[in-house]
């Protein structure tokens, strides 16, 4: 796929830009349109620049619409009732996960060194373990992790339960340029999607019992909060797929960018081993928030691995700031890669890894600002300040029993660039893990 310039303007010129190669270029003549650009073949008509990130997220929902998007491309075959019955709903899995985020940071410990305590025979044989695709690592990890806090434990002992949550993951829910075509396209026959097929069976499994069955000890805490069956429809897999796709994907950003860089990997030990000396081992919410480093460190991992903040529509004509013209009914994103790539905003050396910039620039990894459009921005994820309190508690668990790095301290390592979609993720996806304690 090749990126060329918005030919609308009789003055701008045309240009291409491979994306065959992992390195992200910036011609001088992009700012003459105003940074609108157009990846050729997408559904996507124009993507934005910087100056347009106030426009693009301050018009109101009646000019330019989110939610006709969302449900063109997820929910083509849901009634409007149903899809804003379903946007009610997610804050009861809002607050019940959020609620229980102190409970639960035991269980998860638990379950993150069960998983990577699989392959303890190789750490006693071996000095380091290679992970060759820290990516499908983290996703496997994570769907423990998730189908504990959403249906329990014990219901991995069902096969087909399982088979169901696989197939949930693996729709591409995403504004991607890989995938628009395929989730904007009008079809004459109707044909179930592999999340819909996943979705089917989660709420038979509920509706028809067998997750009571399953949950006797602690399903009496569902009823007590009048969870309605539709849940496990419709936000639940919602949430499962978040915590799986979305924060896996960040976290592999994070260990492969703390791999590639030993002296962030040492300052954030450093850090771990100051609380450990000031408050003891164990890890509560009060303080992760003692994780300054860790809060700037996952920051610049996010700043370079989020793409668009989302699609929408233009539902009447529209006027950019540079006379640029939306018309009706055009498909238009914002582009937080060149935006979270800016040195106006990032300061020197937009393009690296470097953790301290945002304590000068003033970045808060839970709030939305103009350093931090991860959440989005005028309509923020509801799950932020659980999801900062999840990847900070797995990262620093991890940090406390292994050593992270790319293996031979004298051989130098190459970064290898990045895959550019709707996540920007690593090319280099392998790593080496050394079991020890800090």
């Amino acid at each position: 796929m090749r990126l060329q310039m918005n030919p609308l303007p009789a003055s701008v010129k045309n240009y291409e830009l491979s994306s065959d190669s992992n390195l992200l270029e910036y011609l001088s003549e992009f700012k003459k349109t105003g940074y609108v650009s157009k990846f050729i073949g997408s559904k996507s008509d124009l993507n934005l620049g910087k100056p347009h990130l106030k426009l693009f997220s301050g018009l109101p929902e009646a000019a330019l619409s989110s939610i006709r998007v969302k449900k063109k491309a997820f929910y083509k075959d849901w009634s409007n009732k149903a899809y804003f019955e379903a946007v009610k709903l997610n804050s009861i899995i809002r607050y019940f996960v959020y609620s229980n985020a102190s409970n639960s940071l035991l269980e998860i410990e638990y379950v993150i060194h069960q998983n990577i305590n699989k392959n303890s025979d190789l750490f006693l044989q071996n000095k380091y373990v290679f992970v060759e695709n820290i990516f499908d690592y983290f996703h496997d990890i994570l769907i423990d992790i998730a189908i504990r806090q959403c249906y329990g434990g014990a219901v991995k002992s069902d096969p087909e339960f399982c088979k169901a949550v696989e197939l949930l993951l693996k729709q591409p829910i995403s504004f991607g340029e890989k995938y628009i075509s395929h989730l904007l396209k009008f079809s004459f026959v109707k044909t179930k999607t592999n999340y819909n097929q996943g979705r089917e069976y989660l709420r038979d499994f509920v509706i028809k019992g067998k997750f009571q069955e399953l949950n006797q000890s602690s399903f009496d805490e569902y009823e007590k909060l009048s969870i309605s069956d539709d849940i496990f429809y419709t936000s639940l897999p919602n949430y499962l797929y978040l915590s799986v796709i979305n924060i896996g994907n960040q976290l592999a950003n994070f260990f492969i960018d703390i791999s590639l860089n030993p002296a962030v990997f040492k300052k954030l030990e450093s850090e771990q081993r100051m609380i450990i000396e000031k408050y003891g081992h164990s890890i509560t919410i009060r303080r992760l928030g003692k994780m300054i480093y860790l809060d700037a460190a996952i920051s610049e991992t996010m700043r370079l691995g989020t793409n668009t903040i989302s699609m929408k529509q233009s539902l009447c004509d529209i006027y950019l700031s540079n006379g640029i013209l939306l018309p009706k009914g055009f498909f238009t994103k914002f582009n937080t890669v060149t935006y979270n790539r800016s040195s106006d905003i990032f300061l020197n050396h937009p393009h690296d890894y470097i953790p301290e910039r945002h304590f000068k620039i003033g970045t808060k990894l839970n709030e939305i600002s103009k350093t931090n459009l991860v959440w989005g921005l005028e309509c923020p994820c509801p799950y932020r300040k659980y999801i900062s309190i999840f990847m900070k508690f797995f990262i620093s668990t991890v940090i406390r029993k292994y050593e992270v790095s790319q293996g031979d301290e004298n051989s130098e390592v190459e970064h290898g660039g990045y895959f550019f979609d709707f996540f920007v993720q690593h090319a280099k996806k392998s790593l080496y893990l050394r079991q020890r304690e800090i």
